[in-house]
């Protein structure tokens, strides 16, 4: 692990995947504070993994948390050749919820921006209304704000990973709302003393806010999936959608078919009403050519077909 910690792979992850895995780390030490190399290869291993993921079940997130941690060290020594094989490998996560249905409905807005305090009510329209991801929109000032668009240096906060330049139009109702806000602070985002947000200042202050609400089942990040889910719905194509928020064209396709299109009523209703519409098209062509009724005689009798 400590060779892995120490290595370039690890200082180009983001720093909260850095600290994510820190965390396993401590917990892996616990159970394997030495871990011979030539032991993790022995037949075995895998079952004493898969017992030790098991003994944390009743956390399966964390579990599962570790236990990526633990095969990431792994691949790491692969791909150095310091092992041949990775003992994690096979071994079945616990948790098997799913992001599936976790988007903002109109309820949870509404309700939201009736309630939130103003300071994070600011936060929700600049996630909603931009598609960014929470740690950009942290890091952004007023220079990034020309009055017409926004500037987002996507991944800022990851270092060694590339910056991307991105250009978003203000939505009108979000130039209503930093029109009417003061500018004499660095950053447009801040929390009630008017200081810059830490990230575990905001992630603290949006969970209790949303305690307080009722809200439930929801998080900050899904609000750019909701943007994602709601532009798609419009009729933007997965590329112009790709464009705003950072992500590969492949990587906002998984998001739509993975974690929020694949219970989409609406989504999936929208495929059988235009094949509903072309079938009536269609008829009315047919219609057209065998008889010369007046039109809306020839849609009686497409619809009657």
């Amino acid at each position: 692990m400590e060779a892995f910690e120490n290595s370039p792979a690890f200082a180009a992850l983001a720093e909260t995947t850095q600290d994510s895995h820190r965390a396993s780390f401590k917990e892996i030490r616990k159970e394997w504070p030495r871990l011979p190399l030539k032991l993790t290869q022995q037949r075995g291993m895998k079952a004493m993994i898969r017992k030790w993921h098991h003994t944390f079940a009743d956390h399966p997130r964390t579990a599962d948390q570790m236990l990526f941690s633990l095969s990431r060290v792994y691949t790491y020594g692969i791909d150095e050749e310091i092992i041949e094989k990775n003992p994690c490998t096979g071994i079945e996560r616990l948790y098997t919820g799913s992001r599936k249905e976790n988007v903002w409905t109109p309820e949870l807005i509404a309700l939201f921006r009736a309630k939130a305090k103003p300071h994070l009510l600011l936060a929700f329209e600049m996630a909603i209304h931009t598609g960014q991801l929470q740690a950009d929109m942290l890091l952004a000032t007023w220079k990034q704000h020309n009055g017409s668009h926004l500037m987002f240096e996507q991944g800022k906060s990851k270092p060694g990973k590339p910056k991307r330049r991105v250009r978003v139009k203000v939505h009108s109702a979000l130039k209503a709302i930093l029109d009417a806000l003061p500018t004499d602070t660095m950053r447009i985002l801040n929390n009630s003393r008017g200081r810059p947000w830490s990230k575990s200042g905001f992630k603290t202050s949006w969970g209790k806010e949303c305690d307080r609400l009722g809200i439930e089942g929801v998080t900050y990040h899904d609000l750019q999936g909701t943007f994602i889910t709601d532009r798609r719905r419009e009729g933007s194509t997965t590329e112009q959608i790709a464009s705003i928020t950072g992500h590969s064209i492949a990587e906002v396709g998984r998001v739509l078919e993975k974690h929020y299109l694949a219970t989409d009523q609406q989504t999936s209703d929208a495929v059988i009403l235009r094949m509903e519409r072309t079938s009536r098209k269609q008829k009315s062509k047919r219609c057209r050519k065998r008889c010369k009724r007046p039109l809306i005689d020839v849609w009686k009798c497409a619809i009657s077909i």
